[in-house]
């Protein structure tokens, strides 16, 4: 209990619980930034108990209280959010306790941390920052060869202190290979990271490649599901809209077509279908052959989804009207589009290990399908069930009881279009004003 306390405190200190929702690289950098802190903070500490020249421990200690003080304000900014004002702020805090303590306390080794310094903010800055994170470097770079130089200039005094002391190198004599040897360093690393950037760029480039695919594949939030589980539980939705469509005549047309002049007018088609989808917040569930099937109201509740599916349908009907006349024009074969439509329960999930694909059953979804068959092309044919979630909003013309293959007679109706009073003058499926409020109001 006692051990998990503390490493929940620790992990508090950190700000670990501040990651959430953070791109992968900025929780890293985050992450660096924090044990940076404290790391550096660790060495303040010891900076007051290591033993010292009497004369120079009160001035080590505001030193080192003033450095403490300042990774704190780092520290602050940086569970505020501002991760790089936090990054800024501990560089330029560690330059300045460097250089100050360089000359004033010419036998300690602050120098060295220049060396830290100067590496110190390629391996916390984001690459989004390259500018600025090349800059932080070069800083502690150019005061580190301005510090060797310094002491060149003042005739070679030791590299550890104003005396030479014997067996000690001068700084006149070194000069040379301190600059190359912090020049390679720096070189090195940079180019260590920025091959670190690079593959991490590609490997963020390729996860976005297939986060997409799996979003072409499953809705979001069922791809999210079985990421995080592994598996998706299927639900059940107690209100959703299923459309079926099917092209008239498909198979004698395709004898006239090459494999590839099929698939092409295929795809033209279902690719415009798949941009109403995407207009009306439908879900595309799958392709069979010519027949192409959604569905509104899943995998997230909505109150419109009759209306939303009626409206994408209308859309559909209307591009493949126009296909047919530009087709007619050109004494071309064209295919007519039945749609079929019905309301109800169902329960919708992903199964299986392998290839996964989102489908709905239930009963909902068979009558959908008599729906289909038992339309006309070229018209929208709804069931009772819809009619009724729909009859506000659309014209529908009643069709009576219509016999459906294992089904027995089903009330049916067709789609016109929108009511005289929600449609544009002259458009009967473009909504106007009124429409949008009655649409608005109903989402509530």
């Amino acid at each position: 209990m006692i051990i998990t306390r503390i490493r929940s405190a620790f992990q508090w200190i950190l700000g670990r619980h501040l990651l959430t929702g953070l791109p992968e690289e900025e929780r890293r950098s985050f992450y660096l930034t924090a044990n940076t802190i404290i790391i550096l903070a660790v060495l303040v500490f010891f900076s007051w108990v290591q033993p010292v020249p009497a004369n120079l421990v009160i001035a080590l200690h505001i030193l080192s209280f003033a450095f403490f003080t300042e990774l704190t304000i780092s520290w602050v900014l940086l569970r505020r959010g501002y991760l790089l004002a936090s990054q800024v702020f501990l560089c330029f805090a560690l330059w300045v306790m460097d250089i100050t303590i360089i000359f004033s306390f010419p036998g300690q080794q602050a120098h060295l941390y220049l060396s830290v310094a100067m590496l110190l903010p390629l391996l916390l800055v984001a690459r989004k920052h390259k500018k600025i994170r090349i800059v932080l470097a070069l800083v502690p770079f150019c005061l580190f060869i301005a510090r060797e130089t310094y002491f060149k200039i003042l005739g070679g005094q030791a590299l550890y202190g104003p005396e030479p002391a014997p067996g000690t190198l001068r700084a006149d004599e070194v000069l040379l290979d301190v600059i190359g040897s912090q020049s390679f360093l720096l070189l090195l690393a940079y180019l260590f990271i920025r091959g670190r950037d690079e593959a991490e760029a590609k490997m963020q480039t390729e996860h976005e490649k297939s986060e997409q695919l799996l979003l072409n594949i499953l809705p979001m939030e069922i791809a999210q599901e079985l990421k995080e589980k592994g598996v998706s539980e299927p639900r059940l939705h107690n209100n959703a809209t299923v459309c079926f469509t099917d092209f008239k005549g498909f198979t004698q047309i395709a004898e006239t077509l090459s494999p590839t002049e099929l698939v092409a007018e295929l795809d033209r088609c279902f690719s415009y279908f798949d941009s109403v989808m995407e207009r009306h917040n439908l879900e595309k569930l799958k392709t069979i052959g010519d027949s192409y099937m959604f569905a509104g109201g899943i995998p997230e509740a909505s109150k419109t989804h009759a209306i939303d599916c009626v409206m994408a349908a209308l859309e559909i009907q209307a591009f493949m009207n126009q296909m047919k006349e530009i087709k007619a024009t050109q004494n071309l074969p064209y295919w007519e589009l039945r749609l079929g439509i019905h309301s109800g329960d169902l329960v919708a999930g992903v199964i299986g290990e392998k290839k996964f694909a989102y489908d709905v059953w239930s009963d909902t979804v068979n009558i959908a399908s008599r729906c289909e068959s038992s339309g006309i092309p070229g018209r929208i044919n709804i069931s009772s069930a819809t009619y009724e979630l729909v009859k506000d909003f659309f014209e529908c013309e009643y069709r009576g009881a219509v016999q459906a293959k294992h089904k027995g007679k089903i009330e049916m109706y067709f789609v016109n279009g929108l009511l005289p009073d929600l449609r544009r003058t002259g458009e009967s499926r473009i909504p106007n004003e009124e429409f949008r409020k009655r649409y608005k109001l109903l989402l509530g």
